[in-house]
């Protein structure tokens, strides 16, 4: 009809690009970027968290390296499958939990170092470790300070007399406490001066002074807090009192050494640790793991520890006993020369 319009079709076909199929993809990056977002914001918390909520942050904060490397894994998978935004967000998180972690690279003490001393510390298992095997590791690696926890006298005067070390450490601290977890003890090549125990510790935890053979000393202690699994409060409050122990204890030359039952991804460990160097930092800033061994899945956790105050450490390493589920760690270390 006269007057009437038709409609013609349009001329310009649709961007494929835009429309549905954009939105589409808009929804799977969001779909994909909120749970990592949530994920990858916990991990990285996690670190932080000067909390117990029984045992389950501290038993949790023992497992953020895995969990970075997780993470880590996650978003190469989402990479994969183009979820480029959740990725990108996993990756983050990863980088953000491990870095708290990481063995601190601290710099030079401001002194002349110049005596060596190479120190050895061991958690030996209820005393079930090899004697043997570790007479030999002593011997090889020349460790003059030998730090023993969960011993007993009976491994001790294997590895001394069994094995012909008792000329080689011929001093000793005072007689362990019976039943196989509570001992510890510090063996050295230097004559000791037993002093008393750092206090409020539930296992041994020993200290002396050392004399060098240039004459000057040098405080050694051996600590064992308790394990968080069971007893959260009491693996607390041990690395509490470590913590007292130190700031009271002015040596500008000390070394404190053991089964610690912490990691630099526990605050309170972080915390004990701000004034004190880590031989594992001779070995680069990845805390390489030493516990659990003898187990299915492999050692997870770096938690034996040697520390000091006025020493730089030259190298590191950790060696397998049979009978122990904890690797042994050997430090080296350079003295700083004695304040006069």
């Amino acid at each position: 009809m006269s007057g009437d319009s038709v409609a013609q079709p349009s001329s310009e076909a649709p961007d494929p690009r835009s429309g549905t199929p954009r939105r589409s993809r808009r929804r799977r990056q969001l779909a994909w970027a909120i749970p990592a977002a949530i994920v990858a914001i916990l991990t990285a918390v996690l670190p932080h968290l000067d909390l117990l909520a029984g045992e389950v942050i501290p038993v949790l904060q023992a497992l953020v390296p895995v969990g970075a490397v997780v993470l880590a894994l996650l978003a190469v998978v989402l990479l994969i499958a183009r979820a480029w935004v959740g990725a990108l967000i996993l990756f983050l998180g990863a980088v953000l939990a491990v870095v708290p972690t990481l063995t601190p690279m601290r710099g030079a003490p401001e002194c002349e170092v110049h005596t060596p001393l190479t120190v050895l510390s061991f958690n030996a298992k209820f005393a079930h470790a090899d004697p043997a095997q570790l007479a030999a590791l002593i011997r090889s690696e020349r460790a003059r300070v030998v730090i023993l926890v969960e011993t007993d006298e009976a491994l001790i005067d294997a590895v001394l007399h069994r094995h012909g070390l008792d000329t080689v450490l011929p001093y000793r601290t005072r007689e362990v406490t019976p039943g196989g977890v509570n001992g510890s003890v510090i063996l050295s090549a230097y004559p000791l001066h037993d002093e008393e125990d750092i206090p409020g510790s539930v296992f041994d935890e020993v200290t002396a002074i050392a004399t060098l053979p240039d004459g000057s000393r040098m405080r050694v202690a051996g600590v064992h807090p308790p394990s968080p699994v069971g007893q959260p409060h009491d693996w607390y409050r041990g690395l509490t009192a470590i913590d007292e122990w130190l700031q009271r204890t002015p040596d500008s030359r000390l070394v404190v050494a053991g089964d610690w039952n912490s990691s630099f991804a526990h605050p309170v460990f972080r915390r004990l640790a701000s004034s004190l160097r880590d031989a594992e930092q001779a070995a680069g800033p990845i805390p390489w793991p030493t516990w659990p061994q003898e187990k299915p899945v492999p050692a997870f956790t770096a938690i034996d520890h040697i520390l000091a105050r006025g020493a730089m450490p030259t190298d590191w390493a950790s060696f397998h006993i049979d009978g122990s589920d904890h690797r042994a760690v050997v430090g080296s270390w350079r003295l700083c020369a004695p304040a006069h």
